[in-house]
């Protein structure tokens, strides 16, 4: 890596550095001169784990297979923040792609999608967007001027600050040796992580997916950890030797083949993610941005979840003209499979004038400020939120495509798989000489249930805390103390603290925070973006929040450039 000036650094190569690399390239462009005078001084390398970038770990063809879809629709998977359709327009020429590659199209397969508004494509069809996007980047970024150097199979394993700066420690995963570098700026997209394998047989992720099914053998008892999407993602790997066929009337059923793998979701709170139906253009009286912008104005840092919760009655009120169930909502059912098959119906059918799921349209038109509302939550109330309702948000946030519900459905049908409640009293314990998983908990009438498996998947999705993150880097800026994990929020006369576990950062510019001043470092560039910031961005996670958020970073970038490069020219 080139020592120059203006260095900078971007660990990970998955979604957050494509959608980085490919909004700072725009934005250079389109400042004509003053842009292509910028890109002069600036080198660029990007240190991925992998042997490619683009992908990331869930978009990766050595993860996924082919019966595992993007659970959000095809227009909120942008790179773009500010092109909501650019993936939409990669795969306007894709259809003689995905058919030889025999991937199905949603936009022309009836049998698998409902909506046209709302495309779920192959996982792996999104990697090669990915891939394609961030080639592109980096081949405008040389045209423009700038330096650009990848390294695949680096691992960057510590981060150290310099009088101007940093120094990386970079371990190559493919010859073993170790290297150190410097750069001015740095940009942490790690990306996602899995805790460390406990006990043989035991598999702290879905991914690779055929590392499960290689693994684990037709026939055995599975426990899946979680009945979140992941958890679904992992029924559809382990029975991806059969088939799904539709009966004539419309509903799936599941073809095995051979011993089939007995599935179990073990869920503390024995909810699946709700179906994604049809979405209008219906606009909300009550809920509204207007009025939420207006709450956090009068509010700010000190929104209530009673304030909130009153907008959502109200709207919820004046549009069904009653107000739902939250006891039934946060409870279930006891009739999993019948509950799913009748959310699968109004997803199809909706329940407003226009076919539309009406409480999704409501939700859907403050997606957009869900964040900002987020950030304004009184400490406290952001910690009960998190603590009361972060399980049930998501679950109605982060919907499951009908054809996903149809599987699961005909899976449940098949007698292959079932969801245990769990409840908040529970054991989980392995037995080493017997190499076998015990869930121990209580059932419907009170009495004692034991659960025996062989093989156990952790699906309950992306741990919160990067106290759980094995990788060397983030136990090396935990030890040297350059990222916080606790954030405070300091009135007259109190000052509420609350450990999310995430790397805190400023929220507008994603520069992490110090420890020692609890402000970001005022004489280098340090940014994290991703899962590693998720307790405090709510949508840290989703494709639309990371282009969000590398957009406002590659802002702050061109502007600390233009002024370095300003004051050094006078």
């Amino acid at each position: 890596m080139n020592n120059v000036e203006y260095s900078f650094a971007i660990i990970g190569g998955g979604l957050s550095a494509t959608s980085f690399l490919v909004q700072l390239v725009d934005k250079l462009s389109d400042q004509g001169a003053g842009g292509y005078r910028l890109a002069q001084e600036l080198s660029l390398a990007v240190f991925e784990r992998g042997k490619r970038f683009g992908p990331g770990m869930p978009h990766s063809g050595e993860n996924v297979l082919d019966c595992h879809i993007t659970n959000m629709c095809a227009k909120d998977m942008s790179v773009r923040s500010d092109q909501r359709d650019d993936f939409h327009c990669w795969l306007h020429n894709r259809a003689t792609t995905l058919k030889q590659k025999q991937l199905p199209d949603p936009a022309t397969d009836a049998s698998y999608g409902f909506f046209k508004d709302c495309l779920h494509y192959p996982r792996s069809v999104m990697g090669e967007y990915l891939h394609t996007r961030i080639s592109q980047a980096v081949e405008a970024a040389r045209e423009l001027g700038i330096s650009v150097t990848l390294y695949p199979h680096c691992e960057v394993v510590e981060l150290c600050p310099q009088t101007s700066g940093f120094s990386l420690g970079v371990a190559n995963n493919g010859n073993g040796e170790f290297v150190t570098c410097s750069a001015a700026a740095v940009l942490l997209a790690t990306g996602h992580w899995a805790e460390a394998s406990r006990f043989e047989h035991y598999y702290p992720s879905p991914w690779p997916a055929q590392r499960l099914r290689d693994r684990i053998p037709p026939g055995v008892q599975v426990g899946i950890l979680g009945s979140s999407l992941s958890a679904i993602e992992v029924a559809l790997t382990l029975s991806s030797e059969g088939e799904f066929v539709r009966n004539r009337d419309g509903t799936l059923r599941y073809h095995g083949a051979g011993k089939a793998r007995q599935m179990t979701f073990y869920s503390r709170n024995g909810l699946l993610p709700v179906v994604r139906g049809r979405i209008t253009k219906r606009r909300n009286r009550f809920l509204t941005r207007e009025r939420i912008y207006q709450l956090i104005d009068e509010n700010p840092k000190a929104v209530s979840l009673s304030a909130l919760f009153s907008l959502l009655n109200q709207e919820l009120c004046d549009a069904y003209g009653y107000l739902p169930d939250w006891h039934q909502l946060v409870s279930g059912s006891d009739d999993i499979p019948k509950r799913l098959e009748q959310q699968i119906e109004l997803a199809r059918n909706g329940d407003g004038a226009a076919g539309e799921l009406v409480w999704q349209t409501v939700l859907t038109e403050i997606f957009p400020v869900v964040r900002l509302l987020y950030l304004n939550l009184r400490l406290d109330e952001r910690e009960r939120f998190d603590r009361d309702f972060n399980t049930l948000f998501f679950m109605h946030a982060a919907t499951q495509p009908i054809i996903n519900a149809e599987k699961l459905l005909a899976l449940m049908k098949a007698g292959l798989v079932r969801l245990v409640r769990l409840g908040s009293d529970y054991q989980f314990d392995y037995h080493p000489d017997r190499k076998r998983f015990e869930f121990t908990y209580g059932g419907e009438d009170g009495e004692t249930k034991k659960d025996v498996c062989c093989h156990v998947v952790n699906a309950s999705g992306q741990p919160r805390s990067i106290d759980t993150d094995p990788s060397p880097l983030i136990r090396h800026l935990i030890k040297q103390e350059l990222v916080q994990t606790v954030e405070y929020q300091r009135e007259k006369d109190h000052t509420y603290s609350y450990k999310t576990g995430s790397i805190i950062v400023e929220p507008e510019t994603h520069q992490v925070v110090l420890p020692a001043t609890g402000k970001p470092d005022p004489d280098r560039l340090f940014f994290a973006v991703g899962a590693m910031t998720r307790g405090q961005m709510i949508d840290a996670s989703m494709a639309h929040g990371l282009a969000t958020s590398t957009c406002a970073i590659a802002d702050l970038f061109i502007a600390k450039l233009t002024e370095q490069t300003n004051s050094f020219e006078s």
